[in-house]
């Protein structure tokens, strides 16, 4: 006689009965699918099971594996040694102080020679270098990690250097922009066709032309569901109000930069109201009046893109309203 079935039992039943293919997967973990064939091919961390053509398939129990994976990532330690950690000996969750600082040098070591090697390629004008440093850091890391540990460090070494060398600095500056713009233009148009969740518009403040800080924001928004309109540079206020009731977009996010004329404050105060989704204000918010702003029901979510993302998922979660958003 079979013996009864635990509540623990019939749940594990049930979320091995719940298996979805890899599209699925990176919707739910706003990973890339090339991430997680590239994990599961090169690292061992994630073993699918097979349609009968070989398809892959995936479980919940697959989602908090990569959430575990996250986290140590984001805890300073390497894809190799997260395979380690992860393999079937579990006394290996268990490591010392000094394996963890080693650790965390290691994935600086990988992540200082992605920059080091995009600076030589720049300083070529190799597209193709540039490109296979890109793509291999893409491939293997989450789409906010290649933001904040090679693009961000990228820009602000060549924003540095070029005041330093007599000849080529600019030059240089404007090749890996160019370059960065176009090839973040590529992915997005990509992602945007995988996109599912709510529709949220991006656009650059008035008089604002440095468009790369909202375009990093808009292809990590892009990762987690969004589906991004994106008007890029120096966008009318008074064109935000006719956008947002012509797309149903449920949010609206303004990229600013320090440069930015304080006019802008009293002019965003005014239209906020008029609004009946929220309004987003990011990058640098100097020359923002936080008050003014937020008393008439805006929210500032400063220059950290990482930060930014919490604070908007927070507000307005990429799948909450998905359903009643497909048009």
């Amino acid at each position: 006689m079979n013996a009864m079935k635990t509540p623990a039992d019939i749940s594990t039943d049930s979320e091995a009965q719940e298996l979805f293919p890899i599209r699925v997967l990176a919707e739910k973990t706003s990973l890339s699918t090339s991430t997680l064939r590239a994990w599961e091919r090169r690292y061992g961390l994630l073993k699918p099971q097979r349609t009968p053509k070989g398809h892959r398939l995936y479980s919940q129990a697959d989602i908090r594996r990569i959430s575990k994976i996250l986290n140590l990532l984001d805890d300073g330690h390497s894809l190799p040694m997260i395979a380690d950690m992860l393999s079937d000996d579990s006394s290996k969750d268990v490591i010392s102080e000094n394996s963890n600082v080693r650790q965390s040098a290691e994935l600086s070591s990988i992540w200082e020679g992605f920059i080091h090697s995009t600076l030589e390629a720049t300083s070529d004008f190799n597209i193709e270098r540039i490109d296979a440093v890109y793509n291999e850091a893409s491939s293997l890391y989450p789409i906010d990690m290649v933001t904040d540990r090679l693009i961000l460090p990228t820009l602000a070494e060549l924003g540095t250097v070029w005041q330093q060398k007599p000849q080529g600095g600019i030059a240089e500056e404007h090749f890996y922009t160019s370059w960065l713009k176009n090839r973040l233009g590529a992915r997005f148009h990509h992602s945007y066709s995988q996109a599912r969740g709510a529709r949220i518009i991006c656009a650059c403040a008035p008089g604002i032309y440095h468009e790369i800080g909202l375009m990093l924001f808009s292809l990590s928004a892009l990762a987690r569901g969004y589906r991004v309109l994106y008007f890029g540079a120096d966008l009318p206020l008074n064109e935000l109000q006719h956008i947002a009731q012509r797309s149903a977009a449920k949010a609206i996010v303004i990229g600013t930069q320090p440069n930015m004329e304080k006019p802008i404050n009293e002019s965003l105060s005014k239209l906020i109201p008029k609004l009946n989704i929220p309004l987003f204000i990011g990058g640098d918010s100097d020359p923002m009046d936080n008050e003014l702003i937020e008393n008439a029901g805006g929210i500032i979510l400063g220059a950290n893109i990482s930060v930014a993302l919490r604070v908007f998922e927070n507000h307005l979660p990429a799948y909450s309203a998905a359903k009643s958003d497909e048009k």
